[in-house]
């Protein structure tokens, strides 16, 4: 058994993808496969169900992924400790939630340490099982999905309501969750149990609407509001595919609970690189006061 056999078993139960997993590891979907059979053979028991192009684990899968992690982090901390840190000069951030202020930030701190290069996986919606000790730093929206994740708080952001310019909503200056009982609402949805916060909210305070559409990529629910087929609630961060777009209007919601806890959580302070301490506590810093909402 080889070590890259592991990291490859554990990038492809993360992404559930071979085509996805394979290019996340820069190799080919072939010698993915080869890779993760040769290792089932020499265990002698199948480690995914496979289901067309989509792979899940089974209870064998399951079991050598939560040892295989654990042993990786012991490794990876092993060879920290041998090697000189303050030769790290990159970062692998993964990126839960598309935020433009956190982007300010990175621009910053990147500006003033231009040695310093940065890998961004972009994972907004991502519902697949993640290896979180592979990252130095996430930022993610506080919620049940993330409930396992150590983070701090890092600022409040409002929910948005989209609706197309001619909408009966759209002169307003703003929207209660009320105002959407009758509408046709798309919600986002990232997997089969995980709803919105605007869906629960709706369904908590017994706001019916007129029929719902789910899906888990906002670009396609910007696309049913920019061709009037719906209205839609979305994170201000996540607002820009609506900014750009002349046939939607955003309007501000007025109930208070209806927003996110950003959060950030960073790898233990011993397996981070000299590097990433110094843009661990550059972040903490840049948050520490309120920002800038209105220009996201």
């Amino acid at each position: 058994m080889e070590l890259d056999q592991i990291r490859y078993f554990i990038k492809a139960a993360q992404h559930q993808n071979l085509s996805r997993a394979a290019q996340a590891l820069n190799i080919t979907q072939p010698a993915l496969s080869k890779s993760i059979s040769k290792l089932e053979d020499e265990l002698g028991v199948k480690l995914f169900d496979r289901y067309g192009k989509k792979i899940l684990l089974n209870e064998n899968g399951e079991r050598l992924l939560e040892h295989a992690i654990k042993s990786l982090d012991g490794l990876d901390g092993a060879v920290a400790a041998v090697k000189n840190q303050t030769t790290s000069q990159s970062l692998y951030l993964g990126i839960f939630h598309r935020s433009e202020i956190f982007l300010r930030c990175l621009g910053e701190f990147a500006g003033a340490n231009p040695n310093v290069g940065f890998q961004l996986e972009c994972l907004e919606l991502a519902s697949h099982v993640i290896d979180t000790n592979e990252f130095d730093m996430l930022i993610y929206p506080q919620s049940p999905r993330f409930s396992k994740y150590k983070g701090e708080r890092i600022y409040t952001e409002p929910y948005l309501l989209a609706v197309h310019k001619s909408h009966s909503f759209a002169d307003r200056d703003s929207v209660n969750l009320s105002d959407v009982a009758g509408q046709k609402v798309v919600f986002i949805k990232n997997d089969r149990k995980d709803y919105d916060l605007p869906y629960q909210m709706c369904l908590s305070l017994d706001v019916r609407t007129n029929s719902s559409i789910f899906t888990n990529s906002y670009e396609i629910q910007r696309w049913f509001v920019s061709n009037n087929h719906g209205i839609g609630f979305v994170p201000q961060g996540s607002s820009a595919c609506y900014t750009a777009d002349p046939d939607v209007v955003l309007l501000p919601v007025t109930d208070e609970n209806l927003s996110q806890e950003i959060m950030i959580g960073f790898k233990r302070e011993k397996h981070l690189s000299a590097a990433g301490k110094r843009f661990a506590a550059f972040v903490r810093a840049y948050f520490a006061h309120d920002v800038d909402l209105v220009s996201v």
